[in-house]
């Protein structure tokens, strides 16, 4: 694979290009043109397809190569999220091909090294990359590392996998995506010092739920002769020490806010965890109850984190219902013990859990513990396209509002379209700390009516639901615009 580090450089970030290519200070490329401008999912389809196929002529440019490159690698995020895989793999296929950007790397060498006959080509692939990496990208260089151990592992040579892991272990054992592939490279490696370490913060992590974890845990601890007679004191100890902190931190939630923990079995069995934040009794004795809010929780955000919103909402006299997805804090279970379970399935993930918050609302609407007065649908972070499928199933949303949303870029025009469609007034809370996330409100605004998509800049520090944490006026400023015309009372 040819060295492509030189024009890696030319290569700006998005949140830089987007507000100097609009004051005509940079040329952008024109597939974020495409993307920026596209009425709609089909429509952006249609304008990258030409542009990635240009880079494929005799004679095309570097400059070309590098523009159709970062085409086909969105066509390729946009076959993945559609569920199309095999199309997706060979999109990055042709991005590699033509631009080798470490984006299009990653994502193939995570499908090829799911299949025993490619995993040569992933094998050459992440030498490649962990040596572009290790000469110009130290930004790169853990994940790059850990592709090319992970690929190592696979091809039986476990000893050299960790050899290469000698500057990256700590930091990718601290990565959900990794540390399950940390921990059965260092076993395999009988490096059991180290996999104890893993495992143990799985086990914390994954609450002793999950039993591959659980009985790799076991071996490990027999082969360093912890415990093996009468008592099991020091797996219990390291494991309880590690899930204190935020099992304590969740009780003094559950405790401050009088937050009410409940579950239910979907469908398929997994048991859906949620918390109900009631609403003050006082605060809405003058007349009916307003809408209520259920804000499904980004992967990375945890519940105490949405503490300052959740008490805000209940003073306003809204109760509150905060779903963490599954995979996530204490939903955990069978086929999701972790967020890394959803990896290559987004649309899988949008679909399940837009269907678990749609069973719980029902459920709470059944159960009269909450006002029929229509909902407030919400999410953080990554869950931005599960509010929308929430909205779009429930004919009562009063309004959305996004959290620090996250969304790639070839997937805004159809989110942009559907919003359009359906006409719910949306809020976007963001923060300085998320300035992907003001492009991301400012591409919704560009095409939906007018003051249809409020975006709102706290101005604080602050990530995810923790923006709310900075400043009472940032939850005031929600709850004074859920009260505009067209809103619940």
């Amino acid at each position: 694979m040819k060295r492509l580090l030189p024009a890696l450089a030319l290569l700006v970030p998005l949140a830089a290009i987007a507000p100097a290519g609009r004051a005509g200070l940079i040329e952008p490329p024109p597939a974020i043109v495409a993307m920026w401008d596209g009425k709609d999912g089909a429509s952006v389809r249609a304008a990258l397809l030409p542009i990635a196929a240009l880079g494929e002529q005799p004679g095309a440019s570097a400059r070309q190569k590098l523009e159709s490159g970062e085409a086909a690698w969105w066509l390729g995020v946009q076959d993945e999220r559609a569920g199309r895989a095999d199309s997706a793999l060979v999109q990055w296929r042709r991005a590699v091909a033509m631009r080798g950007d470490f984006a299009e790397g990653f994502a193939l060498m995570r499908v090829l090294l799911r299949s025993a006959p490619v995993q040569a080509e992933a094998y050459a692939l992440a030498t490649s990359y962990a040596d572009q990496a290790r000469m110009g990208m130290p930004s790169r260089l853990a994940e790059a590392q850990g592709w090319l151990a992970w690929a190592r592992h696979l091809r039986g040579q476990n000893d050299s996998a960790l050899a290469g892991l000698a500057e990256s272990r700590d930091v990718l054992r601290r990565r959900p995506a990794w540390t399950w592939r940390l921990a059965q490279m260092e076993y395999a490696a009988s490096d059991y010092a180290q996999a104890w370490n893993s495992l143990t913060l799985l086990s914390a992590r994954t609450r002793g739920l999950d039993p591959g974890v659980e009985r790799l845990l076991g071996l490990t601890q027999r082969a360093l002769n912890y415990d093996i007679r009468y008592t099991d004191e020091r797996r219990q100890f390291t494991v309880a020490a590690l899930r204190a902190p935020v099992e304590a931190a969740e009780q003094r939630f559950i405790g401050g806010l009088a937050a009410r923990p409940d579950s239910l079995h979907a469908n398929d069995g997994f048991v859906v965890r949620w918390y109900r934040v009631p609403a003050r009794a006082t605060a809405h004795a003058k007349g009916p109850a307003p809408a209520p809010l259920l804000l499904v929780l980004a992967p990375d955000d945890s519940l105490v984190a949405a503490d300052s919103l959740a008490s805000a909402f209940a003073a306003a006299g809204r109760t509150v219902v905060l779903l963490p997805p599954r995979g996530t804090g204490a939903a955990l279970g069978p086929g999701a013990y972790g967020p890394e379970a959803w990896a290559g399935r987004p649309a899988a993930f949008t679909a399940t859990i837009a269907a678990d918050a749609a069973r719980v609302m029902y459920t709470l609407d059944e159960r009269g513990q909450t006002p029929h007065a229509g909902w407030v649908v919400g999410a953080a972070g990554d869950c931005a396209p599960v509010a929308l499928a929430i909205a779009r199933a429930r004919k009562d949303t009063r309004a959305l509002l996004l959290v620090a949303p996250r969304l790639p870029l070839v997937e805004v025009a159809e989110y942009r379209a559907r919003l359009r469609a359906q006409k719910t007034r949306t809020f976007v809370q963001v923060s300085p700390e998320e300035p992907d996330a003001l492009e991301l409100g400012d591409l919704l605004s560009r095409q939906t009516a007018p003051g249809q998509v409020r975006v709102a800049d706290s101005g604080e520090r602050g990530r995810g639901v923790a923006i709310f944490r900075a400043d009472p006026k940032i939850a005031k400023r929600l709850l004074d615009w859920l009260k505009e015309p067209g809103q619940q009372p």
